[in-house]
């Protein structure tokens, strides 16, 4: 008696059929695995809160937003950032060290030291596919070789509820130009300030994009602001080149108008991972209230935050 194989009927049944199970279990894998992508960013911003908060006990201060005025190259840690202070607190002491000796021979650059392509994972937002990214537009002579600007880190510190202004000083967050603030300077309390929380990197293709850039601090590359909302369609605004991706638009300023700032962004559905002051994650939405949302932003402004 000879074996009955499958008719072609019966096997097209088969393959819609397994066709419609993958379509039904593709989105709840996706959404698994941002989920875990999500998990591990909100870690990231936890190791950045608990770095801010060993740096603040040693010195007893925060480090700054930026070591020098926007445009300008004041020493120490020229075009540094918060970055280099807190990297021995997130288990970089090596990198930092290596860091440190060469801004102490190099006039105190922090744009000409070497090993500036170091890649940091806990400054990586894993659900950000242009990250992590060491390729820039522009190189510097580090030891007689041209080399490229370095790692761009996903995570932004707040330097309010504004733009930068020409001078990125005397902001109203915790962060800004030669910032230096202690905790005990948040008077609305820890637990109603912004820290800090992510922004979308864009690769140099035709130009430069300084977001992230933390080893060219030029213009608050690597703060944000909330003006406007997470994930806002308002562009990021700088006056140094800047590429434009769909995640992170971006417009070019003039150096006078007051107007740069940077969004808090991010690849996650609806919302970014935040850190407040007293070293608490929490993911902002992006249909937060404005006026809460603007409220955490700012260190003394004496509103009331409610719920967020």
């Amino acid at each position: 008696m000879k074996r009955r194989g499958f008719t072609l009927v019966e096997l097209l049944v088969v393959i819609a059929i397994i066709g419609v199970l993958v379509a039904l279990l593709l989105p709840a894998v996706q959404a698994a695995r941002e989920a875990a992508r999500r998990m591990q960013c909100q870690n990231n911003v936890k190791q950045v809160a608990l770095a801010m908060h060993n740096y603040h006990d040693t010195f007893l201060r925060l480090p700054p937003g930026q070591w020098n005025n926007f445009y300008s190259n004041d020493a120490p840690w020229i075009r540094g950032c918060w970055v280099q202070p807190i990297l021995p607190f997130i288990e970089q002491k090596n990198l930092y060290e290596v860091y440190n000796a060469a801004r102490l021979t190099n006039g105190d650059w922090a744009l000409l030291c070497p090993n500036k392509d170091s890649i940091i994972k806990s400054l990586i937002c894993p659900s950000d596919g242009n990250s992590p990214k060491t390729k820039t537009t522009d190189t510097n002579s580090v030891g007689g070789a041209n080399v490229m600007q370095g790692m761009h880190v996903n995570y932004a510190v707040c330097s309010g509820a504004s733009t930068y202004g020409p001078n990125g000083d005397n902001l109203d967050g915790m962060f800004y130009t030669k910032s230096f603030l202690r905790l005990a300077d948040a008077v609305d309390g820890t637990a109603n300030t912004l820290l800090c929380s992510e922004i979308c990197i864009s690769p140099d293709k035709t130009a430069n994009d300084l977001r992230g850039r933390y080893c060219n601090s030029w213009e608050g590359n690597s703060w944000f602001s909330a003006l406007n909302p997470p994930n806002t369609s308002v562009p990021d605004a700088q006056n140094y080149q800047g590429q434009s991706i769909k995640q992170a638009p971006v417009t070019s300023v003039t150096t006078t108008s007051g107007s740069q700032a940077l969004y808090a962004r991010s690849y996650h559905p609806a919302g970014v991972s935040v850190g407040l002051l007293d070293g608490s994650v929490r993911f902002m939405t992006n249909n937060v209230n404005a006026v809460t949302y603007k409220a955490l932003a700012t260190r003394n402004g004496g509103e009331p935050t409610g719920d967020f």
